[in-house]
């Protein structure tokens, strides 16, 4: 015999009927191999096996309890139809699976890097003319626009859509969660490889950049690690990356120079906007941490929990504010700051450098 519900709380009270259940009792939420997990007492022996739908974590999949005369207490993780062969359905309570990914993300976003780099040499007579830290920043720009295309979907989804971390936003999991953690740790990896490589080869250093990075990596690579952590205020840090796209346009558009351009200012008030929003979002990130604060204590380690709220901290006080008046300045006088010279310079023409007399 088989349960069959299209919710949680019918299936789980089917069972309570035929056996009382207890609760898991590992510290936290269970990870992704056994969550919906739930025990009979004085119910492992019988002719039925009864399924379980997962309730969080593993949603479109069914957890199968079979109670046989021989190992009578097992349960393993069955995949719905529905979801057979997608990248989301991977048994990602597999270390080798999470690892696997985060590899492939950083192989994927280096790619991403390389392949901007030869159509960008190819087809854009702008490339040409920038000197190599900026082909760097150029090709960096771009990637990190098209992570900020898989992060903003993926924020979109969890703030917006999805029941599960709608329903639990500190334990909530979901398997398409993890493929998005995952891949975007091999982002953060790839982006403090390349913001180091590029501060050995040509002595430039951006300070809030590089600590929202080095942030952002080590969050994200405590959640790779830890099976318990929810989802929801995760996918909710990854939309922060919704400015990333128009920031890239902007940059390109000014090295083009077409600042002076009536798509150049649209892209410039779009990104202005975004960056209130990133405010916004920061606020309800704690709100989330203040109203579920128990969970959120018990379902990160210490010291995760420490980085997080430190890195939180920051990206509220310091430096979305920071970016936010910057990119506001940007808007009313173009120029290039992420370039510009340290010591005063005559003032530029939509946003070039004047050109140098001939001697």
């Amino acid at each position: 015999m088989q349960v069959q519900s299209s919710g949680a709380v019918p299936v789980l009270s089917a069972v309570r009927e035929r056996c009382p259940v207890r609760p898991w009792p590992g510290r936290g939420p269970p990870p992704p191999s056994v969550r919906g997990l739930a025990v009979g007492d004085g119910c492992t022996r019988g002719p039925e096996a009864v399924a379980l739908t997962a309730f969080s974590g593993t949603r479109g999949s069914v957890w199968t309890w079979l109670s046989s005369d021989t190992d009578t207490s097992t349960m393993s993780l069955a995949s719905d139809s529905r979801a057979a062969g997608s990248i989301f359905d991977l048994d990602y309570a597999s270390g080798k699976i999470r690892w696997t990914l985060t590899v492939a993300g950083f192989v994927f976003y280096l790619g991403v890097f390389v392949v901007c780099h030869q159509l960008s040499s190819s087809l854009n007579a702008t490339y040409h003319s920038l000197v190599p830290r900026e082909k760097v920043f150029w090709n960096l720009a771009a990637t990190r626009a098209v992570f900020g295309v898989q992060s903003t979907t993926a924020g979109l989804w969890a703030l917006l859509v999805d029941p599960v971390l709608q329903a639990d936003r500190v334990l909530g999991q979901q398997n398409w969660c993890w493929f998005q953690i995952t891949t975007a740790t091999g982002f953060f990896f790839f982006e403090n490889v390349a913001i180091h490589v590029s501060h050995l080869l040509f002595r430039n250093f951006d300070f809030f950049l590089a600590t929202h990075h080095l942030f952002a990596f080590l969050g994200f690579l405590g959640l790779v690690v830890n099976l318990e952590a929810g989802h929801y205020l995760a996918m909710v840090t990854l939309l922060l990356e919704m400015s990333t796209p128009f920031t890239c346009a902007s940059w390109m558009l000014l090295k083009a120079g077409r600042a002076d351009s009536p798509l150049w200012r649209l892209n410039q008030w779009v990104m202005v906007h975004l960056f209130h929003c990133r405010m916004v979002l920061t606020y309800h990130m704690w709100w989330v941490c203040l109203r579920h604060w128990e969970g959120l204590a018990r379902s990160l380690f210490p010291p995760h929990l420490a980085l997080f709220l430190v890195g939180l901290g920051l990206l509220t006080l310091v430096i979305n504010p920071y970016w936010t008046h910057k990119k506001t300045q940007q808007l009313l006088t173009p120029v290039d700051w992420n370039f510009a010279p340290r010591r005063p310079q005559p003032a530029r023409a939509n946003g070039q450098p004047p050109r140098k007399k001939a001697q």
